[in-house]
């Protein structure tokens, strides 16, 4: 029998539910995710609230800069069409306590200091990962408390030295994209102890999805997400069974 494969859920259940919600928090986690994947940005009254863009024009009914409107006013706003709105961290780290994992992508510099803060004060320094594109966040993350991990993003091909990552920013997990998982680079990421998680892309079949978790999985990565962690599930199923 193969390894067990991580199920990972990309903006929570964002093919079931609104992404970067409640309910897509929810949906995934009755689906048995390990870890969800969320975004932070801050509002203009300084809260951290879950957002992906830095306007609120694509997910909800309003318009925007996220920076730009009180949390009051993203309250009133409905994602997708339905009675959801735009969540905060701290209720987002409610949702998940004692249920699930997080990987946090902060999406602009000078969060990581109040992330830590309510990711410990919830409890959860040692269930949650923070991610980011901008190197001093996730140095800054460690420096504030080193029971919280951080993770590298690795999107595109490119060199790629573990040891000097895991020696300057602290890692332990490593979040390829397929294109850039090649079977060394991986390999190279297992030795030096990183954790895998590789995400996909949610306009692709089951079939086509199912085809790249399969190489994935064969090259060693851990864990699997997408906006269908149904779906990740019951490939998690077939390829152990394989």
């Amino acid at each position: 029998m193969s390894k067990s494969i991580l199920i990972g859920a990309h903006r929570g259940a964002m093919c079931h539910a609104p992404e970067n919600t409640l309910a897509a928090f929810e949906k995934a986690i009755e689906m048995g995710t390990y870890r969800i994947e969320l975004d932070v940005r801050r509002c203009r009254d300084r809260h951290i609230v879950v957002i992906h863009d830095a306007t609120v024009d694509r997910t909800t009914d309003g318009t925007g800069l996220v920076a730009d409107l009180t949390l009051e006013e993203l309250k009133r706003l409905r994602v997708g069409g339905t009675p959801e709105n735009v969540p905060t961290l701290r209720e987002a780290l409610l949702c998940a306590r004692e249920r699930c994992r997080l990987l946090i992508e902060i999406k602009e510099a000078g969060l990581a200091d109040d992330v830590v803060a309510q990711i410990v004060e919830a409890g959860m320094a040692e269930h949650c990962t923070v991610s980011s594109f901008l190197e001093d966040e996730l140095q800054r993350v460690k420096e504030c408390d080193s029971r919280v991990g951080t993770a590298y993003f690795l999107t595109e091909p490119k060199p790629f030295a573990p040891e000097e990552i895991i020696a300057r920013l602290g890692v332990s997990l490593l979040v390829v994209w397929p294109r850039a998982a090649s079977p060394e680079y991986i390999a190279a990421a297992k030795r030096c102890g990183l954790h895998v998680r590789c995400g996909f892309r949610d306009d692709m079949t089951y079939e086509e999805t199912f085809a790249s978790f399969r190489l994935m999985a064969d090259r060693g990565v851990d864990e699997m997400a997408c906006g269908r962690p149904d779906w990740i599930r019951r490939m998690a199923d077939q390829y152990s069974d394989s």
